[in-house]
C-alpha cells in the first residue's frame, strides 16, 4: 500500500515538474509585455497645433513617466507641418520617429515610402499591450492602404447637415433625406428668408473637393474608377457636380470663389445661412457655443443627404500617428502610438467634444453625462459606425491634383460646361498622376 502511494506521489510530483518546464520553456518564446522595454530611448514626434494641444502636451509627459522614454515633441499648425513632413522625410531624415497626418496626405506618404505598416506590430504580444484592444475602434477609421494598416487615427470628423431647426419648423420643412428633399427645403427657404440671409452655404475655394466628396459618392459616382483611373467624368459624376454647384449658386452668398470652411462657419455662426454640410466638430465647438454663435440651440443634425434614395455616405477625415519606414526606433514609437491612442487618453479628448474613432468612448458614462447635443451625437456615431466612408481625392498627387479638382467644381459653380470640364480635368489629373 506504501508503494502505491509513494508511485503516485511521484507521478503527481513528475507532472508538475514536466509542466512547470513546460510552462518556462513558454515564457521564454512569449515574451510579456511591458510598457519599459525601451528605457532609456529618445522620440523625436511631429504633431498637429489645435484647440487640444496642451491636452497633447500633458498625455507626452504621462507617456514619458510611464516609459521612461524621452519625447522631443513638436507641434504644427496643419499646413506648415505637412510642409516640414515632406521636407524632412524627402531627404531622407532618420531622427523623426512619429508624425502626425490625415487621410488625404497618407497616400502622398505611403507612396513616398514614408509610412511604416503597423500590422506586424499590432500582431506582436510583446510589442502591444492588452489594454490596446483594437477592436475597440471603429473599422471605418482604420487607416488601410493597399491592405496595409499605415497609422492609428483617433479622431475623425464625420460630415453632416447641419440646418437651422426653428427655419424649418416656421416655415414646415421636413428634414431632408435625398438630393430632392434638400433642394426644395433651399427654394422655400430662399422665398422666406430676409435679405441678407441664405438658404445654403458651402466651401467654394480650394477647400471645396473636401464636402463635395461626400455628394459625389452618395450618387455612386468616385474620384478613382476599379482600374484606377481618374472616373469622376461619369455621368454619375456629372450629376453630382450639377447639383452641388447649383445649391451654392442658387440658395448661397454671392463670391463663392472666397468661400472655406471659416466664411461657412461664420455664416452658420451669425444665422446668415440656413444650412450646410459641414465636417460635425464646428459643431460643439463654435455654432453651438452661445459665446460664439447666434444660434446655439437653434440647429439641428442629419446624415449628409444621398443622390440615391438609402445611399448614405459620408467624408471621415481621419487625423492619424504615423510611423516613419525611415525611424530606427520603430518599436518605441508603437508604444507612443498605443498610449497617445489608448482608451483613457481618448476619452479626454472626446469629453473636450472631439468627434473619437473608439466605440467605447461614445458608450461612456462620462460621456453621456457631459453630452449636451445628443442629436448631434447619435448622427456622428451613425455616419462612422456605417463604415460608409468617402475619401478626398485619393491619390498620391493630391496636392498638384486638387487645384484641378477645384476648377472644376467652381466651372460647375458657374453654370458652365459641367462635362467638358470634367472631361478635361480627368485628362490632367491622369497626367499628374503618370
Amino acid at each position: 500500500m506504501f508503494n502505491i502511494i509513494k508511485r503516485q506521489c511521484i507521478w503527481k510530483m513528475s507532472a508538475v515538474l514536466i509542466g512547470l518546464f513546460f510552462l518556462g520553456t513558454s515564457l521564454s518564446f512569449a515574451e510579456q509585455f511591458s510598457w519599459r522595454k525601451f528605457e532609456g530611448t529618445t522620440l523625436r514626434v511631429m504633431l498637429g497645433k489645435s484647440a487640444f494641444t496642451k491636452i497633447t502636451k500633458k498625455q507626452v509627459r504621462e507617456f514619458e513617466k510611464l516609459t521612461g522614454i524621452k519625447v522631443m515633441d513638436e507641434h504644427f499648425p496643419s499646413a506648415p507641418g505637412r510642409r516640414k513632413v515632406i521636407m524632412e522625410l524627402g531627404a531622407g531624415n532618420k531622427d523623426l520617429d512619429v508624425f502626425q497626418g490625415m487621410m488625404k496626405t497618407a497616400f502622398q506618404y505611403n507612396a513616398a515610402g514614408w509610412l511604416e505598416p503597423l500590422d506586424k506590430y499590432l500582431a506582436d504580444p510583446s510589442l502591444t499591450s492588452p489594454d490596446f484592444d483594437f477592436a475597440d475602434f471603429y473599422q471605418s477609421s482604420h487607416p488601410v492602404i493597399d491592405g496595409k494598416l499605415i497609422g492609428i487615427s483617433g479622431s475623425c470628423n464625420p460630415q453632416v447637415l447641419m440646418y437651422r431647426k426653428d427655419l424649418f419648423d416656421n416655415y414646415g420643412i421636413a428634414v431632408p433625406t435625398t438630393w430632392k428633399e434638400l433642394e426644395a427645403a433651399a427654394k422655400k427657404l430662399k422665398q422666406n428668408l430676409d435679405k441678407g440671409t441664405f438658404a445654403w452655404v458651402a466651401r467654394m475655394n480650394n477647400e471645396n473637393s473636401a464636402p463635395f466628396s461626400a455628394f459625389l459618392h452618395t450618387n455612386n459616382a468616385s474620384w478613382l474608377g476599379p482600374d484606377g483611373k481618374p472616373a469622376f467624368n461619369s455621368p454619375q459624376a456629372i450629376e453630382a457636380l450639377e447639383f452641388y454647384g447649383r445649391m451654392a449658386r442658387e440658395y448661397g452668398p454671392p463670391g463663392a470663389s472666397n468661400i472655406g470652411w471659416k466664411e461657412v462657419v461664420g455664416a452658420m455662426a451669425q444665422g446668415r445661412a440656413a444650412m450646410t454640410v459641414e465636417i460635425s466638430i464646428f459643431a460643439g465647438l463654435v455654432l453651438e457655443n452661445p459665446k460664439s454663435s447666434k444660434v446655439a440651440g437653434k440647429l439641428g443634425y442629419a446624415l449628409v443627404p444621398p443622390g440615391i434614395p438609402g445611399n448614405y455616405k459620408t467624408m471621415l477625415p481621419l487625423n492619424m500617428m504615423h510611423i516613419s519606414a525611415l525611424s530606427q526606433k520603430k518599436e518605441a514609437a508603437w508604444l507612443f502610438l498605443q498610449f497617445m491612442n489608448g482608451k483613457k487618453q481618448s476619452l479626454t479628448f472626446k469629453l473636450f467634444g472631439m468627434p473619437t474613432t473608439r466605440k467605447s468612448n461614445w458608450e461612456s458614462p462620462a460621456w453621456k453625462k457631459r453630452d449636451r447635443l445628443p442629436e448631434l451625437t447619435r448622427i456622428q456615431m451613425e455616419g462612422i459606425a456605417s463604415g460608409k466612408r468617402a475619401f478626398e481625392i485619393p491619390i498620391a498627387q493630391f496636392t498638384e491634383a486638387r487645384p484641378v479638382i477645384q476648377n472644376l467644381i467652381y466651372t460647375a459653380y458657374e453654370g458652365g460646361n459641367v462635362k467638358q470640364k470634367a472631361d478635361q480635368a480627368v485628362k490632367e489629373v491622369w497626367r499628374i498622376m503618370q
